[in-house]
C-alpha cells in the first residue's frame, strides 16, 4: 500500500463526529479532529461518547488499499496508536485485542483505551476510499468512564493530575506519523501486530451475529487480518466485520 501524506489537520473543540465530517468531502490525505464528538461512532452501529475535553478522535481518508488488503486497516490504526501512546513522553505499555482495541494496563488489568472504526465509501469522483477513525480516551477519571472494561490514558499513567496541555495533540501527531509509516509497510505492520497482539495464544469464545459461538484458541492473524481460531480438532477464520465480540473463554 502506498504510505499516505496529510493534508493539515482540521481541529474541532466539538463535532458531531469525525468520521462523519470526513465522509462529507472524503478526498484522501484529509484529518479531521476532535476533542469532543455528540455523535461518535462505533463497531457495529454502537455509540461512543466522552465528556467534552477528556478524549481526542481522529479521522483519516485514505485510498483503498484493495480487497485483500483492507482487513488490515484498522489493525494498523490500533498497532499506531499503541506505538503513539508507548513512545509518548508520558509513555504506558499498550497491547492489542484483535481487532480493534487498544489496551493499557490499569492496576491489575488491561483495559480498553481506544477503538477503531474503518468505513469503506466513495470519493467525490467514485473512487473507493475508506475513512479511518480512532477515539483514544485521554482524560478521564474512573466514573466518567461508560464501562468498567474502559479506561484513559490518565488513569492507567496513575490516575492522578490530567496530563499535560498538549499531551493529546502531541499524541494525534505521533499517531499520524507512525499510521503513514506502518501503512507504507504493511508487512513490517502484521509482524509488528501479531508480535503486540495479546488475542493470539488465548483461549477465546466468538460471538457471531447469528447468535452461534466457536470456542478456541486464537493461534494466528491470517493475511487477510482475520483471526484464526483452533478448536474441537479443526480451525476456523473469523472476519473482523463478521464477529460480534471476541472474549477470554473459561
Amino acid at each position: 500500500m502506498e504510505q499516505p501524506t496529510w493534508e493539515t489537520p482540521e481541529w474541532h473543540p466539538t463535532i458531531d463526529s469525525t468520521n462523519l465530517e470526513a465522509a462529507r468531502d472524503p478526498r484522501p490525505g484529509r484529518v479531521v479532529v476532535a476533542h469532543h464528538q455528540s455523535g461518535g461512532m462505533g463497531r457495529r452501529g454502537r455509540s461512543w461518547t466522552a465528556p467534552p475535553d477528556t478524549s481526542v478522535a481522529i479521522s483519516v481518508v485514505l485510498s483503498s488499499p484493495g480487497p485483500g488488503r483492507l482487513g488490515w486497516v484498522p489493525l494498523v490504526a490500533g498497532l499506531a496508536v499503541a506505538e503513539a501512546l508507548e513512545h509518548s513522553r508520558y509513555a504506558v505499555p499498550a497491547v492489542l485485542k484483535w481487532p480493534n482495541d487498544v489496551l493499557v494496563r490499569e492496576g491489575e488489568a488491561w483495559l480498553k483505551v481506544c477503538g477503531v472504526l474503518a468505513q469503506a465509501v466513495h470519493g467525490a469522483t467514485g473512487e473507493p476510499v475508506v475513512i479511518l477513525g480512532a477515539g483514544v480516551n485521554i482524560d478521564q477519571t474512573r466514573d466518567q468512564l461508560p464501562v468498567p472494561t474502559a479506561t484513559s490514558w490518565r488513569l492507567a499513567r496513575g490516575g492522578g493530575a490530567p496530563l499535560p496541555d498538549g499531551a493529546g495533540e502531541q499524541l494525534v501527531s505521533d499517531y499520524l506519523d507512525r499510521l503513514a509509516d506502518r501503512l507504507g509497510d504493511l508487512p513490517g505492520a502484521r509482524t509488528a501486530y501479531s508480535r503486540r497482539c495479546s488475542t493470539i495464544g488465548q483461549l477465546v469464545r466468538v460471538h457471531l451475529p447469528e447468535g452461534g459461538e466457536r470456542t478456541g484458541t486464537a493461534v494466528e492473524i491470517d493475511p487477510s487480518g482475520a483471526l484464526v481460531v483452533e478448536g474441537d480438532g479443526r480451525r476456523t477464520v473469523h472476519l473482523a466485520g463478521d464477529v460480534v465480540h471476541v472474549r477470554p473463554a473459561g
